[in-house]
């Protein structure tokens, strides 16, 4: 059980085909698999071609069929495929059972699932790479420890990028964009040009599972457009990708063991994701509110101690403060809040300001 080791399950989170998707080819093309050609499915020798020569970020991040983890082939095939003669095209067979053959004795459905409608097996026919550890004998029952990315480079190169191209700066942008793309095998200067939404895009396969993206949709003010509830934007829809092995192939075909892919909306997920306009002003934590809000205060606090001289310094930060102080958002921690604001107007007075109360 190469994902659920001596576990009954292997992992409720799925990243989705949208997801992989995101992350583009090397040669610069948009990172839409090729599954279809038409009405045809697109025949592959492994599970693993089918995501080759891709931003090598998508195999830091995701565990996908025919990759490996912990030195071994992740057993991720959600079933058969069998060639009808009546229909001409195949029939998909699965099996409730995982890790279960098929009556030539070869894989049926994999280890690893996918299964459509299970809680504690990908639904999507992806897992998620990035944070797991390799090491042996991590488990669900034994946990492992990561350090967990509160600012890194990355992160850095993004924002740089971002504000540069926010102030329609883009010759100090795109080289930013660029250099974190190079880290990730793209040669270099691999773009020529930038927009906000490869900016974007950029940011959604970057920072993957570091609790960005959520909050960047609600900054750019796109989260109600790409989540609007629609079962027909496929934006708002968790669609996956399932892998089956061609148990009988088509007549006249070298097919036999090979691979298709087939894009799937699994029963867990069919609903659409909807983001309503009212959530962009939803409430944040009052802890957080109130320790980041403190932390200003006092830093302006101690600033202005430092440069007491500096009239218009001084009272810059007493408007600050004041406003500051009167958020709603601190009136059930007023006391805190009132008593840095009484130390600041305190050391105000103490000073000898001329002309600031008539200011």
């Amino acid at each position: 059980h190469h994902l659920r080791e001596d576990n009954d399950n292997s992992s409720c989170i799925g990243p989705s085909l949208g997801l992989v998707e995101a992350f583009d080819y090397l040669d610069g093309t948009p990172g839409t698999l090729h599954y279809k050609n038409g009405d045809d499915y697109v025949v592959y020798d492994t599970p693993s071609d089918i995501f080759a020569n891709k931003d090598a970020r998508l195999y830091g991040t995701i565990i996908y069929p025919g990759s490996k983890f912990r030195n071994q082939d992740v057993d991720i095939q959600a079933g058969v495929a069998v060639w009808n003669d009546k229909t001409g095209s195949y029939d998909l067979l699965t099996d409730p059972k995982l890790g279960s053959f098929y009556e030539d004795n070869k894989t049926f459905v994999g280890q690893d699932g996918p299964q459509t409608n299970s809680p504690n097996v990908s639904n999507t026919g992806f897992y998620i790479r990035k944070f797991i550890s390799e090491a042996s004998g991590y488990t669900l029952r034994n946990y492992a420890e990561n350090w967990w990315p509160w600012f890194r480079l990355g992160e850095i190169y993004l924002n740089a990028a971002e504000a540069a191209f926010e102030l329609n700066d883009e010759p100090t942008a795109l080289p930013y964009i660029n250099r974190l793309r190079q880290r990730a095998g793209f040669p270099a200067n691999s773009l020529t040009s930038l927009t906000i939404e490869k900016i974007q895009n950029e940011r959604r396969v970057e920072l993957a599972f570091e609790d960005h993206r959520y909050f960047d949709m609600k900054r750019w003010r796109i989260a109600d457009i790409t989540w609007n509830g629609n079962t027909d934007n496929d934006k708002a829809i968790v669609y996956g990708l399932y892998p089956y092995r061609i148990a009988v192939a088509k007549p006249g075909t070298q097919d036999q063991d090979k691979y298709i892919f087939v894009k799937t909306r699994s029963e867990r997920f069919k609903v659409a994701r909807t983001f309503q306009q009212s959530n962009y002003y939803s409430f944040i934590a009052d802890d957080v509110i109130i320790h980041i809000h403190l932390q200003l205060i006092k830093g302006f606090y101690h600033l202005m101690r430092k440069h007491m001289n500096s009239v218009p310094f001084c009272f810059s930060l007493y408007s600050i403060i004041i406003l500051c102080s009167l958020e709603a958002v601190f009136i059930p921690h007023f006391n805190r809040v009132f008593h840095y604001f009484i130390v600041f107007a305190s050391e105000l007075r103490n000073a000898h300001i001329s002309g600031l109360a008539n200011t």
